[in-house]
């Protein structure tokens, strides 16, 4: 049996061996209410009063409805009402070996720390899109 995750965990295994803290599939539950909503984040970390996440979006999530996405970072927003970073990683894209997207993942993962140490991500929500052709 093939398991289904095997980019996500990949990507979570990079991820392990290039940063501390980051939490990987585990529920973010909104507290004091009795929400019928756990949503996931595939990574998350708390960087300076943002939310940076890291999410596997195999064949870039193409068969996704555009309005459940909006619904789940309203939903997200309900559990953590700070700044959010999404990098939204498509490993699926063409034209680039899997080992060179996970460098440029690293990279932006980087990128988006340095950002958020220097206060420059101004949005509620900031969402990043690499290999989405």
């Amino acid at each position: 049996m093939i398991y289904a995750h095997t980019k996500e965990i990949r990507v979570r295994n990079e991820m392990t061996k290039h940063f501390d803290g980051f939490v990987h599939d585990t529920p973010m539950y909104t507290g004091g209410c009795d929400c019928t909503h756990r949503r996931r984040v595939d990574h998350r970390k708390l960087v300076d009063g943002t939310m940076l996440c890291v999410e596997t979006d195999e064949r870039a999530h193409a068969g996704y409805d555009a309005r459940d996405e909006e619904i789940r970072y309203d939903d997200l927003f309900m559990v953590y009402s700070g700044k959010w970073v999404f990098i939204r990683f498509n490993p699926d894209g063409r034209g680039v070996d899997m080992e060179d997207k996970l460098a440029r993942l690293m990279e932006e993962v980087e990128t988006q720390i340095g950002r958020i140490g220097r206060s420059e991500n101004t949005e509620l929500v900031e969402i990043v899109k690499l290999f989405y052709n």
